[in-house]
């Protein structure tokens, strides 16, 4: 099942909360799903939500607006790891399991060569 997890300041998941076929409201407001105290984020800032096999991330007018990998997003479909930024807060959204960016950045291989995930290598 789909996750979007809130992440604390050093990368690592906090919180987490299951995508189903109900939508997920994320805002500061109290008529939300999942409130966040960061004055950047509006009352109703963004929707995670599943359209048939796809989820999709849409901004509710916030006057800040949603960030997918660094891009402005109005309503976009949404790929395991993307990143989310909405106010100062920052979330992933995982079609797997959500790991701490901090667990990516340790794994190491064969001789001490470091994996990284294929967002790192570009």
């Amino acid at each position: 099942m789909a996750k979007l997890c809130l992440l604390n300041a050093d990368g690592a998941v906090d919180k987490q909360w299951d995508v189903s076929n109900k939508p997920l409201v994320v805002g500061r407001g109290d008529s939300v799903d999942i409130k966040v105290e960061d004055d950047g984020l509006s009352r109703r800032h963004f929707m995670v939500f599943r359209e048939g096999e796809d989820y999709l991330i849409k901004d509710l007018s916030s006057r800040n607006g949603t960030w997918l990998d660094g891009q402005r997003a109005s309503q976009t479909n949404l790929r395991h790891d993307d990143r989310i930024l909405a106010g100062r807060t920052q979330f992933r959204f995982c079609q797997r399991e959500c790991v701490s960016e901090r667990d990516g950045e340790r794994r190491t291989g064969p001789h001490d060569t470091v994996i990284v995930s294929p967002r790192e290598q570009f």
